[in-house]
């Protein structure tokens, strides 16, 4: 009986340290989330290197991103929090025109996808 009582307070010390250490060890989730826009002009065509910004209001302020699309008018954004964000795109090509549009990034590790066509 006596071995029993000796044995319970250091099983249950196990049982705490084990909880404890993957409570508070385990991994930081990814949070980002993805945000593509292709950019087109009005006749379908896709627009390499058009410049694609992305706005938002967010609890934290304003939110700005900035890139450009690639050979295919495709531009990725990793964006580190979910919000709303209004998309203007403009292009050397087509000066004087611009794009407008929306891209909802709404949940972590999810990719979201929007099309901008540029217009006059």
């Amino acid at each position: 009986m006596k071995t029993l009582f000796q044995k319970l307070p250091i099983t249950c010390l196990a049982v705490v340290l084990l909880i404890s250490a993957t409570t508070f060890t385990s991994c930081k989730k990814d949070q980002t989330c993805r945000g593509n826009v292709w950019v087109y002009d009005n006749a379908g065509n896709k627009i390499p290197l058009a410049l694609v910004r992305l706005d938002a209001s967010t609890v934290n302020g304003q939110v700005s991103y900035t890139a450009k699309s690639d050979g295919n008018g495709l531009a990725v954004f990793d964006i580190a929090l979910p919000a709303i964000f209004d998309v203007t795109v403009t292009s050397d090509k087509f000066p004087n025109m611009f794009g407008k549009g929306s891209l909802n990034v709404d949940e972590p590790r999810k990719e979201n996808w929007t099309t901008v066509a540029i217009n006059q």
